[in-house]
């Protein structure tokens, strides 16, 4: 601190401030331009593309809603709002931003248990959230590095003074916000799914106070003005850069590619290279085509690797200076990487169809390039179903099981009492219906991310599966509103089972 006092005549104070020519309100302090400042976020694009990348990768539908999300450091009273006290404003409006197959659900619980009080509305009607944001600003380090100086100088005579201040500061703090994804129907934390960020910002403030007074009562005005980089611009920065994250892991997106300097995310590698070892050699096939025919190469998606295919691979391959162009994690994990985020490649996507209609299809070319007549003429062999009960109530959870006595692929069906039919049996978790002798499969399988839930309407169900020694096109399979067999399909495929459960509200 340097101070200053002088003493002149009186006829100097009315020089001395009409010199100085300045108001303290409207003062324009110049700040050391090297220090950063966190005014407009780089992850907006990356919000908006989000979702674009999940309807290109063809992920299902996300229904998210957001907790009270807070200062859990308590920091944001203690200095006055340095930091913002309450941040769910922020990360509804980032997660309402992203659009695509993602669907952001506010949560109010005054205002649902109102609406429900006064008739309003009732919760069937609302969509229920399949996850749940939770989290917080976990850490505030205000004061890491603290510099600056300041002058000060006072001007009196007799009963009537001036005082002029001039500060300049600077300092480096840092903020870590914390978020997990949460299962709504367990309410259990999705492992790996959570995002830990932070950031290193500068503060800068200048103040000049400029006061007179008379006989020590304050006249005039007196100004403080500051130029402070935005803590709270900092915490809206976490927070898009963190819903990018959570949502990326969740869906096992390459997120990465959309946040400036990004890297390769070793959770979403890791979910890539499981799915492409949970899938039998044909079905990898398909689904390095898929990849490439997102990256712009014409390639069929038939689970073949034909010459097409090969030629493709080679030249992405040599694009990438990839050592090898097989059929491998290496290739598969790069194909991922590279797809194009734009909306051509989304109507690509569209033109492909679901992943589930793409194995139906696969399975089909299957059987084009199989001898049938080496097939035995009468196909043999036994499938067992059971159930957990027999009677069910509607929104009850069931699971089934099967058990085969010959290697055989299995396709499973239910027919409700309105005759309407669903595919159990291979789905999109489980698309190997390959079945083995000795093994018990389930539908839903152990921690599969999904359930089968009794639903209307009350009556009779039927669950029908049919076994073949060879692959089992979807539409070779005919079932009459009892849940019965056709005589084709009993011809074709007489090895069968059924069961029947009966659904109660």
């Amino acid at each position: 601190m340097k101070t200053l006092k002088i003493f002149f005549p009186a006829f100097c104070l009315s020089l001395l401030i009409a010199s100085c020519g300045l108001n303290p309100q409207n003062a324009d302090i110049d700040i050391n331009n090297t220090l950063p400042e966190a005014k407009y976020t780089v992850y907006q694009e990356a919000i908006r593309k989000i979702g674009l990348m999940g309807q290109i990768f063809d992920r299902p539908s996300v229904n998210i809603m957001s907790k009270y999300i807070s200062d859990n450091t308590g920091t944001s009273v203690a200095t006055n709002a340095e930091i913002p006290r309450d941040i769910t404003e922020m990360v509804k409006s980032t997660l309402n931003g992203v659009g695509g197959n993602i669907t952001f659900i506010p949560y109010d619980p005054d205002f649902l248990a109102n609406s429900v009080n006064t008739g309003y509305s009732e919760f069937s009607e609302k969509i229920i959230p399949d996850v749940i944001v939770s989290g917080g600003i976990t850490e505030f380090d205000r004061g890491l590095v603290t510099k600056g100086d300041s002058t000060e100088i006072d001007a009196e005579i007799g009963d009537y003074g001036l005082s002029f201040e001039d500060q300049n500061k600077a300092s480096l703090a840092q903020v870590t916000l914390d978020f997990n994804m949460i299962d709504f129907r367990t309410l259990a934390g999705i492992p790996r799914v959570q995002a830990v960020n932070g950031i290193k910002l500068h503060k800068a403030t200048k103040e000049d106070s400029f006061a007179f007074t008379v006989k020590s009562v304050t006249l005039g005005a007196k100004g403080t003005i500051k130029k402070i980089q935005g803590r709270h611009a900092a915490v809206r920065l976490l927070v898009e850069l963190s819903m990018v994250q959570l949502l990326g892991r969740y869906q096992a997106l390459p997120y990465w590619r959309l946040v400036p300097g990004g890297q390769p995310d070793p959770v979403v590698i890791d979910k890539i290279m499981a799915d492409f070892y949970n899938h039998t050699d044909t079905e990898r096939v398909a689904m390095v085509q898929r990849l490439l025919y997102l990256n712009g190469f014409q390639v069929p998606t038939n689970g073949f690797l034909d010459n097409a295919t090969e030629q493709a691979l080679q030249t992405f391959a040599d694009q990438k200076g990839l050592a090898s162009a097989s059929i491998n994690q290496d290739i598969y994990v790069a194909l991922y990487e590279s797809v194009p985020i734009e909306h051509a490649t989304l109507a690509k996507t569209r033109s492909l169809g679901d992943m589930a209609q793409g194995f139906d299809q696969m399975e089909a070319n299957k059987s084009v390039y199989i001898d049938n007549s080496a097939s035995p003429a009468i196909q043999t062999g036994t499938i067992s179903i059971n159930t957990d009960k027999s009677q069910y109530r509607i929104g009850e959870t069931m699971n089934i099981r099967f058990t085969v006595d010959k290697p055989m692929f299995v396709r499973m069906l239910v027919v409700n009492s309105k005759g309407e039919v669903s595919t159990l049996f291979p789905n999109v978790y489980q698309t190997d219906n390959y079945s083995k002798p000795g093994v018990v499969y389930s539908i839903p399988p152990a921690s599969a991310p999904f359930t089968l839930d009794v639903g209307a309407p009350p009556g009779t169900d039927h669950i029908v599966a049919v076994g073949s020694h060879r692959p089992i096109m979807a539409d070779d399979v005919r079932l009459s509103q009892q849940g019965e067999l056709d005589a084709a399909t009993q011809e074709k495929y007489p090895i069968n089972s059924q069961i029947n459960i009966v659904i109660v509200p």
